[in-house]
């Protein structure tokens, strides 16, 4: 039996801002640093910016990384289709399912590599898991 899909849509959309400053870029105009506080069951959609796939970055093969969950709050990650400049861009968004089924703060890695192949972590702070929903 498969769980229907969350109501909740979270959209983080990494991107660059004020001198290499990585931030949620969903909204552009309000870019936001990268946090989530997670209280009910969500799909985490995470996207690389126009400005990043320009600059030729991707996700790593293995794009996310959380810590001390074991596979009880966090989904395993899906690769989700995502075009730039009216060309198919892979590995350049990806989802995962939030179940909000044990209490807790998670910390995640955000794996990526820039147009050289250089990898780059990103670690950014985390406020979720408080089992309420």
């Amino acid at each position: 039996m498969t769980e229907p899909r969350p109501a909740e849509v979270i959209e983080v959309v990494i991107g660059l801002r004020d001198d290499l400053n990585f931030m949620n870029v969903f909204d552009p105009a309000k870019p936001k640093r990268l946090t989530m506080n997670l209280t009910k069951r969500s799909e985490l959609i995470f996207t690389l910016s126009d400005q990043l796939i320009a600059a030729g970055w991707k996700f790593q093969q293995r794009p996310i990384e959380v810590r001390r969950d074991f596979g009880v709050n966090f989904s395993s990650y899906a690769w989700l289709r995502h075009a730039y400049d009216g060309e198919l861009a892979p590995f350049t968004r990806f989802k995962i399912i939030y179940e909000c089924a044990r209490l807790g703060n998670y910390e995640y890695s955000l794996m990526m590599t820039d147009s050289h192949g250089q990898k780059i972590t990103l670690d950014p702070d985390v406020e979720n898991g408080d089992g309420h929903g």
